[in-house]
């Protein structure tokens, strides 16, 4: 009896392993089988990316760089998670995801806290034009920006977004102190699809939104575009942000997804027709609004991010720049600004989240050849008379800062110079298309005609330092002298002694040609 229940045993044990085996092992087989009589490569790394569906991560899970990744052997795993950058960097942290593509702000703000556990490898896009502040023409009937400086407006926007970084740099930048003293004009809301059902609604005076709900909110009627990505750069750069876990481990793997990454994205660029036909495939957006969201949005290529955002140069004399560098450092300028960062995290040092190794061995690798920082995003500025001049549209007074010259004399001290350096860098790193007018103002208190002279005479002397000592294309700059006929508008709270030291002072206007 107990032999017979043996065999029988063994017999449903055999069973069993032939089930199991039929299950697991022959598809297994199959795979094999099928790899080794065909082109297919074995899957041999994943990669899992966090990010949300902003067009400029589009290259990431197009179809050409799924066919791409699939030869190379590597499986990507993107994960949409609607712009919660807070939660993306938790999970980020806690290595449930081997890469994030963010903005650079969220990054440095929401990385913060966690010690940032990746490092940036390259730069993604820039926004220009994909995220605006638009209002209604009766709260903003000039179109400057600094009309939005009144707390009494209410301001829409997406909460811990693009959008509200970009209302902080614009309060930042231009000197917005009603907004900058009270957040009561703010209404945050959770994504800007919502931002614009409420301008539809009516419910709000100004709003922040991105594409395509920024084309959507310009379609309302009275509405009216004030600001935007169109008209600044190196603020608003998304990057691929690999934890650093990942490319100590897996540097291979990060490697082949670049190359593979960079391959797909030359392949679109060579023809635009595909890349728009596989766009509307993915985004279910009608061809026309993906063409012109693609005006407003620059990619970075292999060559692109070496020579212009990492400052790698191929061969020695090769002119490279830093961008990536310089926006670390200007969002940091703006968050600290703005209160939503206490101090400088990175102590001053933004190579603490920087490895600008993977892009090195790229271009060690590959036939690239850089490209000159001269031939990207410089503007060129012809010679203007006076009536040139006044055709121009006012864009905005960047923010007042007291810029102070040597008693009795018309020569800056070096507390001034230091301003004027702080002020250079940002025509020359985020508003660099924009011509400027130095205006010059003096106090009340003597003959009109001096002070007009007096004033005329320190413009003149900032636009010298600016030509003189950062190589500033006079072409771009005009001083003018206005005296004490301009006084500023006295902020809330301030002191008469405050005041009356802001008078005598010399402001920035970016200026640009009128669109039509």
């Amino acid at each position: 009896m107990r032999k017979t229940t043996g065999i029988i045993l063994i017999f449903i044990v055999i069973i069993a392993a032939g089930v199991v085996g039929y299950k697991f092992l022959l598809p297994t087989l199959s795979d094999r089988f099928q790899r080794e009589t065909s082109d297919a490569s074995e899957v041999s790394e994943t990669i899992r990316i966090a990010g949300d569906n902003y067009l400029g991560y589009w290259f990431i899970s197009s179809p050409e760089m799924k066919k791409q990744a699939a030869r190379a052997g590597i499986e990507i795993v993107f994960t949409d998670d609607g712009g919660a950058y807070a939660d993306r960097l938790q999970k980020f942290a806690n290595k449930a995801y081997d890469c994030i593509v963010l903005p650079v702000n969220s990054y440095l703000q929401h990385g913060e806290q966690y010690k940032y556990p990746g490092v940036i490898v390259a730069s993604i896009s820039e926004s220009k034009g994909a995220d605006g502040i638009v209002g209604f023409s009766d709260k903003v009937p000039t179109g400057k920006v600094n009309e939005l400086n009144n707390a009494d407006l209410t301001f829409v926007f997406t909460r811990e977004s693009p959008s509200e970084f970009l209302i902080h740099l614009t309060i930042a930048d231009f000197g917005l102190d009603q907004l900058r003293n009270n957040t009561n004009w703010a209404d945050k809301v959770d994504s800007s699809k919502e931002v614009y059902e409420r301008a539809k609604d009516n419910q709000g005076d100004i709003f922040a939104l991105w594409e395509p709900d920024l084309s959507k909110a310009l379609e309302l009627p009275g509405m009216k575009y004030v600001w935007g990505s169109d008209k600044f750069a190196g603020y608003i750069i998304d990057v691929f942000v690999f934890h650093r876990n990942f490319i100590k481990k897996k540097r291979e793997t990060a490697l082949a997804f670049l190359r593979t990454y960079y391959r797909s994205m030359r392949l679109y660029q060579n023809n635009r027709e595909q890349m728009i036909r596989d766009m509307g495939k993915v985004s279910r957006l009608k061809k026309n609004v993906i063409s012109l969201m693609l005006d407003k949005i620059d990619w970075y290529d292999l060559q692109e991010n070496v020579a212009l955002q990492f400052g790698i140069s191929k061969n020695v004399g090769d002119p490279v720049s830093e961008g990536i560098v310089d926006t670390i450092i200007a969002c940091t300028d703006v968050m600290i600004r703005m209160g939503t960062m206490a101090k400088d995290p990175l102590k001053s040092n933004p190579y603490r989240i920087i490895d600008s190794s993977l892009l090195e061995e790229l271009l060690r690798t590959t036939r690239a050849i850089a490209v000159s920082s001269s031939q990207a995003g410089q503007a060129t500025f012809t010679s203007l008379d006076a009536s040139g001049w006044s055709r121009l549209r006012e864009v905005g007074t960047m923010r007042i800062e007291p810029i102070t010259f040597q008693i009795g004399v018309d020569r800056l001290d070096d507390k001034g110079k230091k301003v004027v350096d702080q002020i250079t860098q940002m025509l020359k790193n985020n508003y660099p298309s924009h011509r400027v007018v130095i205006r010059g103002h003096t106090a009340p208190g003597r003959d009109e005609n001096q002070n007009i002279q007096l004033s005329q005479r320190r413009a003149e002397v900032v636009l010298q330092y600016l030509k003189a000592v950062h190589n500033i294309n006079p072409n771009r700059l005009r001083a003018e002298g206005l005296g004490s006929n301009m006084p500023p508008q006295k902020k809330p709270g301030e002191s008469p002694r405050a005041y009356r030291y802001r008078l005598a002072r010399v402001e920035f206007v970016l200026v640009e040609a009128n669109a039509l």
